[in-house]
């Protein structure tokens, strides 16, 4: 292999694994296993910057310079050995995005849910107690009721 197919495969591989830690991830976003997201998240990024690496030498290794103008996807999309690969790589990468997006969806309603839990506990808490030492309700709540007699 020369160093563009090289770079190309280390790009997939790379993808791949950084998919299908994204997949895991949404399944412990879903399942609300929480435990599982820190392990997953370090491998996830981990991949992450094993792909950006690897996109950087598949640069490197095509000879572009984005400063020019020069466009990975046309170099690669003129070359008929190359172009399956790229396709893949190409898809690869679409689909890490929308994994990606489903899993920020997640991320937002279980940060909503929590904001919602944590301003009742807090509101909760600021009230106060509810009834005193005596039985009789206090802070705001005073109907002359006890708890012996509602």
């Amino acid at each position: 292999m020369n160093p563009v197919e090289n770079a190309l495969d280390e790009l997939r591989q790379a993808l791949i694994e950084f998919v299908s830690l994204l997949e895991l991830e949404a399944r412990a976003l879903q399942e609300a296993r929480t435990e599982d997201l820190a392990t997953v998240v370090a491998e996830k990024n981990h991949w992450s910057e094993t792909a950006n690496m690897a996109w950087n030498r598949l640069v490197v290794a095509c000879g572009i310079d984005p400063g020019k103008g020069d466009s990975l996807d046309a170099t690669l999309s003129a070359n008929p050995a190359l172009q399956a690969g790229w396709h893949a790589i190409r898809q690869l990468a679409e689909q890490a995005e929308r994994l990606n997006q489903g899993n920020n969806t997640l991320i937002e309603a279980q940060l909503q849910r929590t904001r919602q839990a944590l301003d009742v506990l807090q509101s909760a808490a600021n009230r106060g107690t509810l009834y005193g030492a005596n039985g009789r309700m206090v802070d705001g709540f005073q109907s002359g009721h006890t708890l012996d007699k509602a």
